[in-house]
């Protein structure tokens, strides 16, 4: 069963968030029975025993480690705990990446991308002092978390843990019902209907090659994205609402951006903001205590190229995602640059016809790398 992948899902899944909104109503707190449906949920689709064994040993193996971390950071801070805690808990998910390019080895786990990085945000939290007690029931929940399994959003543990830890009173909840409601019905229009309408109806029927060819891919494929990605986020988060849960929304209207930094403060939201914090931002601060370089700005471009690269490599190890995240990298430090050396470029992007201008161009930047994580650029 793929979740948000068909009728038995939502059939089972409405099933399972009944007894959810029922309490709820009766303002009864929904936290342990949403533990059940999560781990009821992924059950269902992980549909073989190896899977769930696999599964399993996933949430061992990392819940191990961050309990491991919590009693050593009690000792206190430490450099070298802190890059033994990221090399350990990516592990898993490095593992699978590399598993898709040897012949003869596999291994796959749906989710493990964004299970990794939850885990991760537990860890850094960790090492980081910010979390001092784990609750087994709490990190097994976050973890696992199974509306968001596949494609996000990317919950932060803090800010999740903060939602268990809070009675929700029956008219907030009512509103949440409300809300998450309405965000399963639009996020299943545009997966299963605008989604689905573009890549049969536009790109399907484009021609092979040639200009209509490749203009047709450039923009069907952007609006494909999406549709597809922003609807799978939706669903998921309005799932999460009727569970009591504020999953964060992870698209607010990217194709406005006036620039690549606003469209990334508006477009996957959710790990543009994890990077931003658990990479970009740590890259840059060592940096600057450490003196690494003269220029002033140079650690800001560089820690771009890295947490972009990064967040291409977190999609596949292929080439073109590499690529594509490089790409990102590289647009962003231009964005950067023109910011800071350019006093014009943010009276552009706030005079009406100059910021339409920015909007279209942003929009063609994004487009274009679109075309490179799609694969159809590079082979």
């Amino acid at each position: 069963m793929t979740p948000y992948g068909g009728l038995t899902f939502f059939v089972v899944l409405a099933a399972l968030l009944l007894p959810a909104v029922i309490l709820g109503l009766l303002g009864r707190r929904i936290h342990y029975y949403g533990l059940f449906a999560t781990l009821a949920l992924l059950w269902l689709s992980f549909d073989s025993w190896e899977s769930k064994a696999l599964l399993a040993g996933f949430w061992l193996w990392e819940t191990a480690l961050c309990y491991g971390l919590l009693r050593l950071r009690a000792k206190g801070p430490s450099r070298g705990l802190f890059w033994t805690a990221v090399v350990l808990v990516i592990a898993p998910m490095v593992v699978s990446k590399v598993s898709g390019l040897l012949p003869g080895f596999s291994f796959s786990l749906l989710g493990i991308s964004y299970m990794t990085f939850r885990a991760l945000d537990v860890a850094l939290d960790i090492c980081d002092g910010r979390v001092k007690t784990l609750s087994l029931w709490e990190t097994a929940y976050y973890i696992l978390f199974a509306p968001a399994i596949s494609s996000g959003p990317l919950d932060r543990y803090r800010r999740f843990t903060a939602d268990l830890h809070r009675a929700i009173p029956r008219e907030e909840y009512l509103t949440l019902v409300r809300d998450g409601v309405w965000r399963l019905m639009t996020g299943a229009l545009y997966y299963f209907v605008f989604g689905s309408l573009i890549w049969k109806l536009w790109i399907e029927a484009l021609p092979d090659g040639g200009f209509l060819g490749w203009a047709g891919y450039f923009y069907g494929y952007t609006f494909f994205m999406f549709f597809n990605f922003a609807g799978y986020s939706r669903m998921a988060v309005g799932t999460a609402y009727l569970l009591g849960i504020r999953l964060p929304d992870n698209f607010n209207r990217p194709f406005l951006a006036v620039d690549m930094k606003d469209f990334w403060a508006r477009w996957h939201i959710s790990l543009s903001t994890f990077l931003r914090d658990q990479v970009y931002t740590r890259f840059c601060m060592a940096a600057l205590r450490g003196k690494w370089f003269k220029g002033k700005r140079t650690s800001s471009y560089l820690g771009y190229l890295l947490t972009m690269g990064l967040m291409g490599l977190w999609h596949g190890l292929s080439l073109h995602y590499l690529v594509y995240g490089l790409y990102h990298g590289g647009v962003m430090g231009l964005n950067d640059l023109l910011d800071t050396r350019w006093k014009h470029f943010k009276k552009l992007k706030k005079q009406p016809w100059s910021r339409a201008v920015c909007v279209v161009v942003t929009f063609h930047l994004f487009a274009f790398g679109l075309l490179l994580f799609s694969g159809k650029l590079l082979g």
